[in-house]
């Protein structure tokens, strides 16, 4: 991926702070990695939803 520029607004900076700070990252390091997880998600190939962490769903209504 290359690099560039991300605007987020204050409010949203906000939470992603907190994500980073509850995750041990800086708030730049998580950004990257929602932003790989963005991407990663766009080749159709989804985790099986056993490994998906707790309180994480694959969207599909299969139980």
């Amino acid at each position: 991926m290359d690099d560039g520029t991300v605007s987020v607004p204050d409010e949203q900076y906000e939470r992603l702070a907190a994500l980073a700070a509850a995750r041990g990252v800086s708030p730049e390091t998580q950004l990257a990695r929602l932003i790989d997880d963005a991407y990663a998600g766009l080749d159709g190939e989804g985790d099986a939803p056993e490994s998906l962490p707790l309180g994480v769903c694959d969207g599909s209504d299969e139980e």
